[in-house]
């Protein structure tokens, strides 16, 4: 018997890491239980996507984590919310492309693990996916207005209900900036984005400040 993370003197589980094509497999197989019924159609593995209503994109998604662990992210991709790459700001505006803007990670879901076989995968996936099926619809429900999806964004910051820290999700703060412009709340638009561009270190990219706060203006 050895301390590990099933408890401290539970037996450590034999080790069977999946092949990525066995472990992606599995997690389809799951998916296709609850995500075509919602509307969402697969767009590669671990990400579906429902883009039949722009400027919104609905996302739903698994991403690996170290470890050999899982873990589940939704919300919604925005046609009108850019992101910086290579110092530019660049566009994901197609199904293909879409990536999540207004993020929901929580924190109590479980992580699933393929390090330990096929039947641990399936017997995780079992208990994460139905769960977190249901409160992706809830975001969606919640989400249908600008104004609601600033709600979501401000209790994720606030009750630190995500995985990882607010600061953590690069679109978050830039995703809030532009879905306040969008209901009129300027002032309050340029304050979060002062707040993204310091965070990030790109105070002195005037250039890449001048573009985002005309974009602001004009939303």
């Amino acid at each position: 018997m050895i301390l590990n993370l099933f408890g401290s003197h539970a037996p450590q589980p034999p080790v069977d890491l999946l092949s990525a094509s066995a472990r992606d497999g599995i997690i389809t197989h799951h998916l296709q239980k609850h995500l075509p019924g919602m509307g969402l159609r697969e767009m590669s593995a671990r990400r579906w996507v429902d883009g039949s209503a722009p400027p919104i994109t609905r996302l739903f998604q698994l991403e690996l984590l170290k470890g050999a662990g899982l873990t589940a992210w939704w919300g919604f991709s925005l046609d009108f919310v850019p992101h910086v790459s290579g110092g530019k700001l660049r566009w994901h505006r197609s199904d293909r492309t879409a990536m999540l803007d207004v993020i929901v990670n929580p924190k109590n879901l479980p992580q699933p693990c393929y390090l330990f076989g096929a039947a641990r995968l399936e017997d995780d996936l079992g208990k994460l996916i139905p769960t977190a099926a249901v409160g992706a619809q809830e975001t969606w429900r919640r989400g249908k207005s600008y104004e609601g999806m600033i709600e979501i964004i401000r209790e994720i910051r606030v009750r630190n209900s995500n995985c990882h820290r607010y600061d953590v999700y690069t679109q978050l703060p830039l995703a809030c900036a532009f879905l306040l412009a969008r209901t009129g709340e300027l002032d309050a638009a340029l304050c979060e984005l002062d707040i993204y561009l310091a965070r990030d270190g790109l105070t002195q990219a005037d250039e890449l400040t001048a573009a985002l706060k005309a974009l602001l203006r004009a939303s």
